[in-house]
């Protein structure tokens, strides 16, 4: 396969992938509950506090260092889970 085949390769995945938010991405669950990211994909998850307090994020258990809201990057089958109280964030599912 030469330069140009493989351009073409990759043109066609680039162009199946979704765009703009997930539509099936999961409801964010009850706090420190663990969430799989179940596409394909590796995904761009946006956080947003939305009234609530959030206290950590994890990404496959571990917490995302003082980022409380944000962009986090979650692999296919990765988890992430939202330590809050208050009120529910939102967030929405990007792919990348």
């Amino acid at each position: 396969m030469d330069d140009a085949e493989l351009q073409t390769c990759l043109d066609v995945i680039e162009s199946h992938k979704p765009l703009g938010d997930w539509a099936s991405k999961p409801a964010v669950p009850a706090t420190n509950v663990p969430v799989t990211n179940t596409s394909p994909y590796t995904m761009q998850v946006e956080i947003n506090a939305n009234g609530a307090t959030i206290t950590n994020v994890k990404i496959d258990g571990v917490t995302i260092g003082n980022r409380i809201t944000g962009s986090f990057r979650v692999r296919s089958g990765s988890t992430i889970s939202i330590a809050y109280t208050v009120a529910t964030p939102t967030w929405q599912w990007f792919v990348v």
